[in-house]
């Protein structure tokens, strides 16, 4: 039973023109991918958004300083320095 629940899969039937399919196929084979592989990789990228919203991960992103980054106790030892200077 644990088998037959392991190797269970849903498929979703879709319609494409004759066109689309070709474009989709070119595609799939330009990547080294099997079709269904690259259909199924494109709902991936397409639904982390969705999944980040559902999960209530939809925050901004955090741009880090790279010297800050580099190292982190001399930037926060400037930062206060100049903090430190305006009030002065």
């Amino acid at each position: 039973m644990l088998y037959i629940q392991k190797r269970m899969q849903t498929t979703y039937p879709i319609r494409l023109d004759a066109e689309d399919k070709r474009l989709f196929k070119q595609a799939a084979r330009s990547a080294g991918l099997s079709l269904a592989e690259f259909m199924r990789r494109a709902a991936r990228e397409k639904a982390k958004p969705v999944k980040k919203t559902a999960a209530c991960l939809d925050y901004p992103e955090i741009h880090v300083d790279p010297a800050a980054e580099a190292n982190p106790k001399e930037f926060i030892r400037q930062q206060l320095a100049r903090k430190h200077a305006r009030h002065r």
